[in-house]
């Protein structure tokens, strides 16, 4: 990071399990080596010891920290109050780069108010497992239909 200010880095997913969760550790810690300010706030719900031992091994070069919350898998009136939440801790973090992994992640991502931050969107499934063609699918296709104009980056 020569001469380059780092930049403040908050990933978010719902769960801390398999591809998605292995994909997250890899890029928050090639980012933490470069000199970024990095943080990850996930599910507390899944993951068992091996989220907590991979977590743990990160937290020493997780400059913003790990935080870790309840955060359903399907759609829920508890997301509301989740989102609330999760939106007040990154907030707070006054991240440049909110990066939302899987749909629950790319939406608490994409709803907040970005405050000069990009919002950034990777799919690992999530709402992509449901033909278009079925009434989750259709939920879900809507949703992100809305929320592609709040995406910076895919």
């Amino acid at each position: 990071m020569h001469g380059h200010k780092p930049l403040r880095i908050i990933h978010v997913t719902r769960t801390p399990v398999g591809g998605i969760f292995r994909h997250i550790l890899d890029v928050a810690a090639g980012q933490a080596a470069r000199g970024h300010h990095v943080g990850i706030l996930c599910d507390s719900t899944t993951g068992g010891a091996r989220a907590e031992a991979a977590l743990a091994t990160m937290a020493p070069d997780m400059k913003l920290g790990i935080a870790r919350v309840a955060i359903r898998r399907e759609l829920s009136p508890t997301d509301l109050v989740v989102f609330r939440g999760v939106s007040k801790r990154l907030a707070a973090l006054e991240a440049d780069v909110l990066h939302g992994h899987g749909a629950k992640g790319g939406a608490f991502v994409r709803l907040m108010p970005a405050h000069g931050a990009i919002r950034v969107y990777t799919p690992h499934g999530g709402s992509l497992h449901y033909a278009p063609s079925t009434p989750r699918g259709m939920v879900y296709g809507t949703l992100e239909r809305m929320l592609m104009n709040r995406t910076d980056l895919f």
